[in-house]
């Protein structure tokens, strides 16, 4: 029950008198989880619980496919550390959208596993939502540890897990599951301010960890910063000691330790794909459109419910910031009135937390975006700050229920109004449950709800072993999403961390800039298209017949929707050439790679130093294929001369090969692939994936976990003493 205070008092932390206060008094009743549990579970009923509806978009079309993969992999007892699907091979341990390393995408695979492959989206979507209902039951918590009633702490869970974010950012599997976590890490940085206290600086540590395994950077960051941020101005309003930052920044860099076995990695990725161009076509940083403030109080009023006749030029997903009108009514309503310190503090950082989202469609933050280092910038993404915006306002919201709303009677009708509000408004829209009937999808066996046309592909790329890759002119993009899905091999791809080498092969034959990571073919007669084995090239409409002609294609039996050119010239995986043309650096490399005099059938374009005299009879030779998996590979090659091993294959750290038995060194060989020379005669070649990187983050984070589990122990037998 709240009571007036005077200007400048803070709200008693009701368990938290002193520092070595727990979670005993925050979670002692159960029935306020199981409240804000129903919520949730009404709010995304559709999903769970009606046939015919699934979170669209990125959830299948991006998260599905490679949890796919990663289901497989485990049982066919193997880790899922390379993806030879997709980009002509990229590695998936180290795209950190992959969550390979996050327990509960463990823990939906081995359910799927259990009871059935086909369970694995449903169990993905269980995961989502069980993530929406931690973010509130942690907001409750949080809530609860500023001195609010229960009814006050259950309004604040309420809005954050019903409002505004969850509801428009369900498709981003791994945004839900980091903003999961980010009310917890604010609780720890409120808990420190007391002092120093092993368990809430572990709470906070792990918070932050589990929030880089989940896997969205740029969510990540903003969760990272928010940290920060928060402890800067309970610094500033005298709500903590100025150590508290440095207590803040030390939790931080424990979490990236803990998490090193995927943030490492990461960060090695980064530098070798696109993403270190980012800001080639950033511009001024992005951020949500001005127009979304609108929803703020009529969620629909761009008509975003209906996609169907939605016509304005935003992301429709990004044009809902709803929390209700009770929200709003108190969030105000706790700005405009007699304010605690603490109180105060929460309002500026809802204020701050608007900018921030809002990104470059303010002075402010495109001046703030413009003096941060380029290897900060690369990282950003100021919308997702909406999470912030929302966890703010819930605070804020649960507040002014306490201050306002004295009877518990009134705080628990207005927990009743807003969660009905938030349903009505936000619940079975598009962008959280999607009609399978409007958009049957891509499954193993069907595209778009034809078995057929997955038929068709596959006879005419299974004429080889393994199969020849696909591309697009003028069709689906889910053709290179869902490629380890399908299982039909794609040169291309839509990831943020396409390698960045591979992308300037792909330039050889489309229009696109380096910074791109989705680009179709534009040039059929591109022999470096015949180079990266793209068999057939898939369009919606019929191409001309003189260009395909002139390219060496042919048209394969029609299937519906789509057209099939079969690439009567493609070159196989690995062939073996007789002539190698030396290249300093990957510049040196694309330049002659992108030459009209580059013959990709008789010579390689090599990087790196090597004894190699170029044999006369540069067609001499053959490759057989013994065993190919996603990290081996295994060749046996016979030549009359020396040669040199040409594939299609990427090339990444970690890769690995050996002649014979004998360990031999891999070279970039056109611009983004392996080679390496083969001696004149019969050989076995393996080539395995091994990469050193996840075994020195892998040890740096068990020995950082080791540490982890000692300091919780010796916590805990301190707090026995101490009773």
């Amino acid at each position: 029950m709240a009571s007036n205070r005077g200007a400048g008092e803070e709200f008693p932390s009701k368990s938290f008198r002193s520092s070595s206060g727990g979670w005993s008094g925050l979670t002692g009743n159960t029935w306020p989880y199981l409240v804000l549990l129903a919520e949730v579970l009404i709010f995304y009923r559709f999903v769970l619980f009606y046939d015919g509806y699934v979170i669209p978009w990125d959830m299948r079309w991006d998260h599905f496919p490679i949890a796919t993969f990663m289901a497989e992999s485990f049982r066919n007892g193997e880790l899922p550390l390379w993806d030879p699907f997709t980009y002509c091979g990229r590695p998936l341990f180290a795209n950190i959208q992959s969550q390979l390393f996050y327990p509960p995408t463990f823990l939906a695979i081995a359910a799927s596993n259990w009871t059935a492959a086909d369970d694995l989206l449903y169990a993905m979507e269980w995961q989502s939502v069980l993530h929406v209902f931690l973010g509130g039951a942690f907001t409750y918590v949080l809530m609860r540890h500023l001195g609010t009633s229960r009814a006050a702490a259950l309004v604040a869970g309420t809005i954050y897990q019903l409002g505004g974010y969850f509801p428009s950012q369900a498709q981003h599997l791994v945004g839900t599951d980091v903003a999961g976590w980010m009310p917890l890490t604010w609780l720890g940085v409120l808990a420190l301010r007391k002092g120093w206290d092993i368990r809430w600086a572990a709470a906070l540590a792990f918070g932050l960890a589990m929030s880089v395994f989940a896997g969205l950077p740029a969510q990540m960051a903003i969760t990272f910063t928010a940290c920060g941020l928060l402890a800067v101005l309970l610094i500033v309003f005298r709500l903590a000691p100025p150590r508290l930052l440095a207590t803040v920044l030390g939790c931080c860099a424990f979490a990236l330790l803990l998490a090193a076995v995927q943030f490492i990695p990461t960060a090695q990725l980064t530098f070798l794909s696109v993403a270190q161009y980012r800001t080639d076509w950033l511009g001024t940083g992005g951020g949500l459109p001005l127009a979304s403030l609108a929803s703020l109080v009529w969620p629909n009023y761009y008509g975003i419910f209906d996609l169907a006749t939605y016509k304005h030029p935003w992301d429709p997903t990004f044009l809902y910031v709803y929390c209700s009108w009770g929200g709003l009514l108190l969030t105000v309503a706790a700005m405009t009135a007699r304010r605690t310190r603490e109180s105060a503090m929460f309002a500026l950082l809802t204020v701050i937390s608007v900018f921030w989202m809002l990104g470059d469609q303010t002075v402010v933050g495109r001046w703030v975006f413009a003096v941060l280092p380029q290897q900060v910038q690369i990282g950003l993404h100021p919308e997702f700050a909406l999470a912030v915006f929302v966890l703010s306002m819930a605070v804020m919201a649960g507040l002014g229920a306490e201050q306002f709303l004295r009877r518990p009677p009134l705080q628990y009708a207005a927990v009743a109004i807003i969660a009905l509000d938030l349903t009505l408004v936000g619940s079975g829209r598009a962008m959280n449950a999607f009609p399978i009937a409007i958009e049957p999808g891509v499954a193993h066996h069907h595209f778009d709800g034809h078995p057929e046309i997955l038929n068709g592909v596959r006879e005419v790329i299974h004429r080889t072993d393994p199969p020849a890759r696909i591309d697009t002119l003028g069709d689906s993009l889910n053709w290179a999403m869902s490629a380890p899905l399908m299982k039909i091999p794609s040169a291309n791809g839509n990831d943020p961390f396409a390698l960045a080498r591979l992308i300037q092969v792909r330039l050889a034959f489309c229009e696109g800039e380096r910074w791109g990571r989705w680009y179709e073919v534009s040039w059929l007669d591109s022999p470096v298209l015949d180079l990266v084995n793209v068999g057939a090239v898939l369009s919606r409409d019929p191409l001309d017949a003189a260009q395909v002609a002139q390219a060496r294609f042919v048209e394969a039996p029609e299937v519906p929707g789509h057209h099939i050119y079969e690439n009567t010239e493609v070159l196989p995986r690995f062939f073996l050439v007789g002539r190698v043309r030396r290249a300093g650096e990957m510049a040196e490399a694309v330049k002659i790679l992108h030459s009209a005099e580059f013959d990709p059938r008789n010579e390689a374009v090599v990087e790196g130093d090597f004894e190699f005299a170029d044999s006369l009879d540069a067609g001499a030779g053959d490759v057989r294929v013994v065993e190919y998996s996603p990290r081996r590979v295994v060749l046996e090659t016979d030549s009359p001369a020396p040669a040199f091993l040409v594939t299609s294959e990427n090339h990444y750290p970690g890769w690995n090969a050996s002649i014979d038995g004998e360990k031999r060194p891999l070279y970039y060989t056109n611009v983004s692939f392996r080679g390496l020379p083969v001696p004149a005669g019969r050989h076995e070649i393996e080539m395995h994936f091994d990469p050193p990187i996840l075994k020195y983050s892998g040890g740096i984070s068990l020995l950082t976990w080791g540490v982890f589990a000692l300091l919780a122990i010796r916590s805990r037998r301190s707090a026995h003493r101490k009773r």
